[in-house]
């Protein structure tokens, strides 16, 4: 699976060079549970390349199992006591968040995780072809 990262030119040199690091919630709600749960970290993914104009577009290819299993094993944790609105059909795989327009599947991968199937690459400039 093709796994999509939207970051700032200067994080998309870090993790190039380090890997991928575990980040909040960049809303500030804790993915809908504010302060009744310890903050949760992870890397956003998208199964499509993000639209914007500044920034970088990096590629990480994970077996399709992997992605979703991860991705459903954290959601299942959280959307489960979640406020967000979520859809679920377990034999068309993991959960996702509800959003008017969005034409995408975003994933949440632990860094750790990530990190196995990486580097990834940066693909800004080829992101049309995708």
């Amino acid at each position: 699976m093709r796994l999509f990262h939207r970051t700032s030119a200067d994080a998309a040199t870090l993790i190039l060079r380090d890997g991928f690091k575990d980040r909040a919630d960049s809303t500030g709600t804790n993915l809908g549970f504010y302060d009744q749960i310890p903050e949760i970290k992870a890397v956003w993914f998208a199964d499509a390349p993000l639209d914007g104009d500044e920034g970088r577009q990096l590629l990480l290819e994970i077996p399709d199992e992997v992605a979703q299993k991860v991705d459903k094993t954290v959601r299942t944790g959280l959307w489960g006591r979640s406020s967000l609105v979520t859809r679920s059909n377990a034999q068309d795989g993991p959960p996702e968040v509800v959003e008017e327009g969005k034409a995408y599947q975003e994933f949440i991968i632990p860094a750790e995780i990530a990190n196995q199937y990486g580097p990834p690459t940066d693909i800004t400039d080829l992101a049309d072809i995708f």
